[in-house]
């Protein structure tokens, strides 16, 4: 079994804590968290698992293969360095940083330590993303013309205006660190590196300094171009559409990580066939965390490349620049 503590008890924390506690691949041993609030607390006892406060203390004393980072972005490079300079393999929540060169030095400290970098993209294991991903592989659509990708909820939407995730020096530009970051790593995955954003965010309805729009125009090394939008005050809504010269594809789903639900996927091509396609959930915070392990163990493929784990933070940083100066920013 695969020793894992998880850092960081806030809402991701915790559903990292009930997805992997029956897990047959890894064991949790410790967890880390210096201000554990009431239900961390007897989150820990129900599955009795001891807490700790300190978190250099503890992975310097606790024997364990591997650590999940729940934690603030901002202190996510320094404690990837620490723990790959002890030979423990670190799977980071997203965003990785918000600063480029900051992934860059994570990726190399943990080549240097030979353990790997994880990343909490596990939108890349639900059915209907990889159904995606095989039909662009395939050219089934032909020459691709265009995509778009929207992830919009409002779970976030009564947060106190204190909150982390409404100031823009943390979560910036507006949905983009909790929703969007995900649709800039599928077109990443699905259509390579991206070379120059556009992007803009608006304020509609909540109070955030942040905002709570944010849409963005990506123009990827082929020459094509794609859009994404996520929205922080709207009923759930998740859907991706891509465009081929032959026919196009689009997947509406109705779940997220933490409210499981089915998706469907509908193919139009220009001969006028029309074929749907329903996916069944699947916990896909699991499979993330278990293909982490084995990649890490059993020199598996990790399905994130290091150029699109860096890829991911320099769009992510490009949006924020774009969106705040209104200006095109090249990668």
């Amino acid at each position: 079994m695969f020793k894992l503590i998880i850092a960081g008890l806030g809402w991701w924390g915790k559903v990292m804590i009930q997805r992997l506690s029956s897990s047959k691949k890894v064991k949790i041993v410790n967890l880390i968290e210096p201000y554990p609030d009431k239900e961390a607390l007897q989150l820990a006892k129900n599955f009795n698992f001891d807490i700790s406060n300190d978190f250099e203390q503890a992975v310097k004393s606790i024997d364990f293969d591997g650590i999940v980072l729940c934690t603030p972005n901002s202190f996510h490079k320094d404690q990837t360095i620490l723990c790959a300079n002890l030979k423990k393999n670190v799977f980071c929540e997203k965003p990785l940083s918000l600063i480029p060169s900051d992934v860059k030095e994570m990726i190399k400290v943990c080549k240097d330590n030979n353990v790997l970098l994880g990343v909490g993209h596990e939108r890349r294991f639900e059915n209907g993303w990889q159904k995606l991903k095989q039909v662009v592989e395939n050219n089934f659509l032909g020459n691709i013309m265009y995509a778009e990708a929207h992830f919009s909820h409002d779970k976030l939407a009564n947060l106190p205006l204190d909150n982390w995730r409404t100031d823009p020096e943390v979560a910036p530009a507006a949905g983009m660190t909790g929703m969007g970051i995900h649709l800039t790593d599928l077109m990443i995955w699905l259509f390579g590196s991206v070379k120059k954003v556009f992007a803009t965010t608006a304020k509609r309805a909540l109070k955030y300094e942040t905002g709570d729009v944010v849409s963005a125009t990506l123009v990827h090394e082929t020459g094509l171009s794609t859009q994404i939008t996520a929205i922080l005050k709207t009923p759930h809504y998740q859907r991706v559409t891509i465009f081929g010269e032959n026919g196009w594809v689009e997947l509406v789903d109705s779940s997220h990580p933490d409210t499981p639900g089915d998706s469907e996927m509908t193919i139009r091509m220009s001969n006028g066939s029309i074929e749907k396609i329903k996916f069944n959930w699947t916990d896909t915070v699991s499979k993330n965390i278990h293909n982490f392990v084995d990649a890490s163990t059993n020199n598996k493929d990790y399905l994130f490349t290091d150029n699109e784990k860096y890829q991911n933070i320099a769009v992510l940083d490009a949006i924020k620049r774009s969106s705040s100066d209104d200006i095109i920013v090249n990668i």
